[in-house]
């Protein structure tokens, strides 16, 4: 199959004149109001529906990580992300009989080079309703009550036929399709992908709640006990509380009453706290299942988000996998849409090539801590307790909760847009946002949708031409020797920079750079 098609224009010879949009998106959740205002801010048109009658009022999710509000400023909606949320200062670990817990300073760990070094509680209610409001102001609206019912790729567009709540339906052809519909994905299903789910035999309860408890706003509690795990998190509503806690899997003659009672008395039982639980807002009661779809993309039709991976919610990396989903693949849609990209395949292959390995790590380790601190063995959890505190309490494991839990260490090594003969060490890592002495940090001198060069220049080096050949037409911030705050050594001497802040290639040269690149950015040729 010849993708290059897709990059003709609108209105040219051939199949392109007949299609209705650029991409439908199916599912408006965050991954899929992410890739709705993706596509828009890359050129693409787009339709994005979904079978609910509107947008979920539950909290849900709750975390936003650093390397999200990265994408959430590339998108412009971090500011408004940020005042939603509430910062959390710290983290207190409680284990075993030590009177004394184990306070993380979250503030003041080593975050380096992120504008956004916090973990930032914010429901996902309010994630969607300024995803959507956003959306909006870009000409796009969420299409509700309709749900897809059939799906089939043609070679040159995908055909797909919907039902709206009234028993009407509709067909769209789409040059592509993204499935953010969830862990019960339909279309994962039509295109016989599959995800196949491994029950974790843990069941887990949830609930925000406020308290009549004395506790700093601010900091999150965690309580490894032999009765089980629970966290009390903070939530931006001043004396609102997520409670999550593991809990013995209930028989289907007895269900869980997740009531302010039951919460109270599991409280007290396992950290002593008097809570006064009250205004229960939401609740919610699941059995803990894993797993990664077996692709992500199949011809024309792509998967994100839970429709392309589930997994435990310890460590807060669903919703925030399946944003950077979206973003990770939308440029390339974008790409491959505008510009004559020659090996236009491989482009859009690396979708699934870098983000499917980064799903696979994320399951495969929040299930084995989920493992870990759901042992069924009440024996095995008590000795978790005295061992817990002695592992937290080390800078190496506590530095971890910064740059690695915000999802900051992120990298494509294996990437198929870089030649593995002579790719530098940094190509495929996330590129590098110090400030500058000007003011501000590097990302805002990118380009929004484009590659963008960066090269470090010698103190009184003049710049270049950054108009001239060897550029192929892209842009260039030139940086002078004294432009970092955090010193010249953080970006190497020249950089391209994809559109999603990952590095292309990097060397000492212009022509190093090009040499890596196993496909092209954009549609001038390779100067030679």
């Amino acid at each position: 199959m010849d993708l290059a098609r897709d990059t003709e224009p609108s209105g040219s010879a051939g199949t392109a004149g007949h299609i209705d949009v650029d991409v439908l998106v199916v599912g408006a959740g965050p991954t899929g109001l992410t890739a709705a205002c993706e596509a828009i801010r890359h050129g693409l048109s787009v339709r994005i529906i979904d079978r609910k009658p509107y947008r979920s009022t539950f909290s849900k999710a709750l975390v936003a990580h650093a390397r999200t509000l990265e994408v959430f400023e590339t998108m412009g909606v971090a500011e408004a992300i940020v005042a939603e949320g509430q910062r959390f200062a710290a983290l207190n670990i409680h284990a075993g009989r030590r009177r004394r817990a184990v306070r993380v300073d979250l503030i003041e760990l080593p975050w380096g080079d992120t504008a956004y070094p916090f973990w930032l509680s914010i429901p996902q209610y309010a994630t969607e309703r300024i995803l959507e409001a956003h959306l909006n102001k870009l000409g796009g609206a969420v299409e509700w009550e309709i749900s897809l019912d059939e799906l089939r790729d043609e070679g040159d567009h995908v055909q797909a036929r919907l039902e709206r709540a009234d028993g009407g339906e509709d067909v769209v052809r789409s040059r592509w399709v993204v499935g953010c519909d969830g862990g019960r994905s339909r279309v994962r299903e039509q295109i016989g992908l599959h995800l196949d789910r491994a029950d974790a035999r843990a069941t887990f309860i949830l609930a925000d709640v406020k308290t009549n408890a004395d506790l700093t706003e601010d900091e999150g509690h965690v309580f490894l006990g032999p009765d089980g795990l629970l966290l009390i998190v903070p939530m931006p509503e001043p004396h609102r509380w997520r409670i999550i806690a593991h809990v013995p899997t209930p028989s289907p003659d007895s269900p869980i009453t997740i009531d302010a009672a039951f919460l109270d008395a599991l409280i007290r039982r396992r950290s002593g706290i008097e809570f006064g639980s009250h205004d229960v807002v939401w609740q919610s009661q699941f059995n803990l299942s894993h797993g990664l779809a077996d692709h992500y993309r199949r011809g024309r039709v792509f998967l994100a988000g839970d429709a392309a991976h589930v997994h435990s919610p310890v460590g807060g990396q669903g919703l925030n996998t399946g944003v950077q989903d979206a973003h990770n693949l939308l440029w390339k849609l974008g790409v491959a849409r505008r510009a004559g990209v020659m090996r236009t395949e491989k482009l859009l292959d690396s979708y699934e090539a870098e983000r499917r390995p980064v799903a696979r790590a994320m399951v495969r380790g929040t299930a084995r801590a989920t493992g870990a601190l759901t042992a069924r063995s009440g024996l095995l959890r008590a000795l978790l307790g005295p061992i817990a505190p002695r592992i937290i309490s080390r800078p190496a494991v506590q530095a971890r909760l910064g740059r690695a839990v915000g999802m900051l260490e992120i990298a494509y090594p294996g990437s198929p847009l870089v030649n593995p003969a002579v790719a530098s060490a940094v190509a495929g890592r996330r590129m590098p946002n110090p400030e500058l002495r000007t003011g501000g940090r590097l990302y805002q001198d990118l380009d929004p949708i484009r590659h963008t060069w960066v090269v470090r220049q010698r103190p009184g080096e003049a710049s270049p031409d950054p108009y001239a050949p060897r550029w192929a037409g892209l842009p260039v911030v030139f940086l002078n020797g004294g432009a970092l705050v955090d010193g010249s050594g953080t970006v190497p001497p020249v950089v391209l920079v994809r559109p999603d802040r990952y590095v292309a290639g990097a060397g000492d040269t212009v022509e190093s750079v090009w040499s890596q690149l196993a496909v092209h950015p954009e549609q001038a040729p390779v100067p030679r």
